[in-house]
């Protein structure tokens, strides 16, 4: 593929609404008083609070706060992992993803019970089972924290929330499994009618939603009673899906990503972003005709759950993959495709070089490819020459001249 020629790109920035707390202390006091903590938390009370698998902005701070907010009410809190079958699906490896986000019996100031045991708490009405972890089960009291954003595999009123942490992040594996049970088409409903069901069966107090801009960073924190997470969960999603980062240039050839993990998007590579959904449910506008990865990150262990919809990628990334907890992601949540495999190329340069020759596109003055960090990150994009004209038109802010990529001896991009 040496007569493939890769187009000069030029940096780029893109411009989002920046709207964000301004003191997350007081906005989060605020949220747990409007939450009702003040008339449900009672001394004694032995609380958990819920840490999930994504990188969130100030998590542990937040964390550690809530815990000095109860403590100072007399209650004895403590975090317990809430991410369903991630951290391949054991107690231990739980314990690490939350050790990779920051969050730390250290950082949060007390102490972190992980167990993958569950007890069945019932079943529903439509007959799931509802389960949950067992340590919080056995809790005087549950406090839900998470971020609401929109979901990578399914649409619905509920998505990635609040509701979610309770079906399925509590749920551990097992609630996993049962909630996907039916696929992805009914995922919304299940999230609904289990969380409902848990809701009128667990002490749960309240929930602390947390909402970002496109940078990533905090716009709002949420307090909500438990008895109207489900009636206001739908309203906050809206509001993230409002504020949620993209590439400002459809209609692309190739997409370049640096890198992919969990700690960036249970999909690996945000969906929302690519255009590429597994599930026929989601209405897909792909970002670009073919995708290369890269790299993996270093968070994610080898989990390399999305890398199934790349069309490209490098041997660095095969050689690294943790098939065990990729398997077991893909089995729970019933998504075969997500661990699948693309062609693989020795370097970065042929990876690349063969996601333009499947695009179809050879004249490089012609081809629309762009580069990304990853797809959390996006204020800062890579683009071709062919784009210079329309990303201009997008109010796209030019940030320096088109220059080749520059790439080591081996093959490999240089980082700087």
């Amino acid at each position: 593929m040496k007569y493939i020629e890769i187009p000069r790109m030029f940096p780029s920035r893109q411009n989002f609404s920046s709207e964000e707390i301004q003191d997350w202390r007081e906005a989060l006091k605020k949220a747990i008083k409007e939450a009702g903590a003040e008339s449900s938390v009672h001394p004694g009370m032995r609380i958990a609070i819920t840490a999930g698998s994504r990188g969130i902005d100030h998590i542990a701070d937040y964390l550690r706060f809530i815990g000095e907010c109860l403590r100072s009410q007399g209650a004895e809190p403590f975090v317990v992992p809430a991410m369903g079958s991630h951290g391949g699906a054991t107690a231990s490896g739980q314990i690490l993803v939350l050790k990779e986000l920051g969050i730390s019996e250290e950082s949060v100031g007390m102490p972190i019970r992980a167990s993958m045991d569950t007890v069945l708490v019932g079943t529903t009405p439509g007959g799931l089972p509802a389960y949950t972890d067992r340590i919080a089960s056995e809790a005087d009291g549950i406090i839900l924290l998470n971020r609401v954003k929109a979901h990578t595999q399914f649409r619905g009123a509920y998505e990635s929330g609040l509701l979610k942490m309770l079906a399925i992040g509590l749920g551990k594996q097992r609630g996993a499994e049962c909630c996907h049970r039916l696929g992805l088409d009914h995922m919304s409903k299940n999230v609904e009618d289990i969380s409902r069901f848990l809701l009128g069966r667990l002490p749960v107090l309240f929930g602390i939603g947390l909402i970002e801009n496109a940078y990533d960073h905090t716009m709002d924190i949420v307090g909500v009673p438990a008895r109207e997470l489900p009636d206001r969960e739908p309203a906050l999603l809206e509001r993230a899906k409002r504020n949620m980062p993209r590439i400002c240039v459809p209609d692309m050839d190739v997409l370049i990503v640096d890198r992919i993990g969990k700690n960036f998007s249970g999909s690996g590579m945000d969906p929302n972003v690519t255009g590429r959904f597994y599930s026929k449910a989601v209405p897909a506008v792909p970002a670009a005709q073919r995708i290369t990865v890269l790299g993996l990150s270093n968070e994610t262990h080898g989990n390399a759950c999305g890398l199934g919809v790349a069309d490209t990628t490098t041997r660095r990334v095969a050689e690294h993959l943790d098939r065990e907890s990729m398997y077991i992601n893909s089995l729970t949540s019933r998504v075969a495709e997500s661990s699948r495999i693309p062609m693989y190329f020795e370097t970065d340069r042929e990876a690349i070089q063969a996601a333009i020759m499947l695009s179809g596109k050879r004249d490089p003055t012609q081809l629309r490819m762009a580069r990304i960090s990853n797809t959390m990150q996006l204020e800062q994009i890579l683009l071709s020459e062919a784009l210079l004209e329309e990303a201009q038109c997008q109010g796209l802010q030019i940030i320096g001249p088109a220059e080749p990529m520059r790439f080591d001896r081996a093959g490999n991009l240089l980082t700087s």
